[in-house]
């Protein structure tokens, strides 16, 4: 199935090309006015929850339509409520549909697993901490995190709360960067300096957690 939606969506996105449609969107979309933000909007909502493209060129693509302020008030919008819708829908499916999917997600990530088994028993300040700290990991999925918390019956207020600061900072870099890779001619070395700065944080991320695990086990 998953197959078939990829294959129709590759083709569109295909045809979108080829027909010169593509090059048309960002006019047609500021011309729409109103209309046209609320496609962003929806774009984004429906990224969140089935992603379908990768999230920075659509933050960037919102950016570049609507320009940087009005794109990332769009794109912010958009995902979080995403992220809200699913973690109601993990809430409410965790002991039916999601069993399944949770428990064969859960043992490639047991990391992932062992931080929600212990949050929802933590105080509220707690696991907005946590939460936040796995919202600003660029290399988590948002959507695995919205499921997780939904399903481990974190609470909301705290979960809004995460989900709103995590989200603010990461979607200004990811529209700003998506900017960038949209106008690739035009800002080659800057992209470049941050590909490089991105490489060295994460060296730096995974030399801190092989530090941290020798030193538990006391090597």
């Amino acid at each position: 199935m998953w197959g078939c939606c990829l294959a129709v969506v590759a083709a569109f996105g295909v045809w979108l090309y080829v027909s010169g449609v593509w090059w048309k969107i960002p006019d047609l979309m500021r011309q729409a006015g109103a209309f046209g933000i609320a496609l962003s909007y929806v774009l984004i909502l429906v990224q969140t929850i089935v992603p379908f493209a990768p999230f920075a060129i659509l933050a960037g693509f919102n950016a570049t339509v609507h320009g940087y302020i009005v794109g990332y008030i769009t794109t912010f919008a958009g995902a979080f409520t995403g992220a809200v819708l699913l973690y109601i829908f993990a809430r409410r499916a965790a002991k039916g549909i999601l069993h399944k999917p949770l428990g064969r997600f859960l043992k490639r990530h047991p990391k992932l697993r062992q931080a929600f088994t212990r949050i929802p028993a933590e105080g509220a300040w707690s696991i907005f901490v946590a939460i936040l700290a796995l919202r600003l990991q660029p290399w988590l999925p948002s959507s695995a995190i919205d499921v997780m918390a939904g399903a481990s019956k974190v609470r909301l207020a705290p979960f809004l709360l995460a989900t709103l600061f995590g989200q603010a900072p990461m979607i200004a870099l990811e529209s700003y960067v998506g900017h960038r890779i949209l106008h690739f001619r035009e800002h080659q070395r800057e992209l470049w300096l941050l590909g490089a700065l991105s490489l060295l944080l994460f060296a730096i991320y995974v030399l801190w957690r092989r530090v941290s695990a020798r030193r538990k086990r006391g090597v």
